[in-house]
């Protein structure tokens, strides 16, 4: 009995310290670009370049995302989101009382992301995960 006692206790600090770790993310390094690529996932989905600038101050961020693999100015959208101090941000465009898209993610390490991009309204209403890294020189 004792034997199992000593088990259940191990196990459960292990959990424990585990759980916090696992569900935190990282503190974003100040003025670090992120990009990444949200790739077609369907007959009529649409490629979309994705960048993500921390400011200066590590305390926001500027989300921009594009309607096409082009860079193209008349294509683009983009949110300031404000970066919470375990790592996450959440953010949302709407037209009146109609959320057009939604963006939730957290940054996994200073110089990484993962974000999901919910396009409701716009585009070709295809989001999705994507994975943001530093952008390559």
């Amino acid at each position: 009995m004792k034997r199992i006692a000593t088990l259940f206790a191990t196990v459960t600090a292990v959990t424990m310290l585990a759980v916090p770790t696992l569900a935190s993310g990282a503190v974003p390094q100040n003025g670090v670009l992120v990009t990444g690529t949200l790739y077609a996932s369907g007959q009529n989905a649409v490629t979309k370049p994705v960048d993500l600038k921390v400011a200066a101050t590590g305390k926001t961020a500027r989300f921009t995302w594009w309607c096409r693999p082009q860079r193209v100015i008349t294509d683009r959208s983009s949110i300031t989101v404000a970066i919470k101090p375990d790592g996450t941000f959440v953010g949302a465009h709407s037209v009146g009382s109609l959320t057009v898209w939604t963006v939730k993610g957290r940054f996994v390490t200073a110089t990484s992301a993962q974000a999901t991009l919910r396009l409701i309204a716009t585009c070709d209403a295809k989001g999705g995960l994507v994975n943001l890294k530093p952008k390559p020189a």
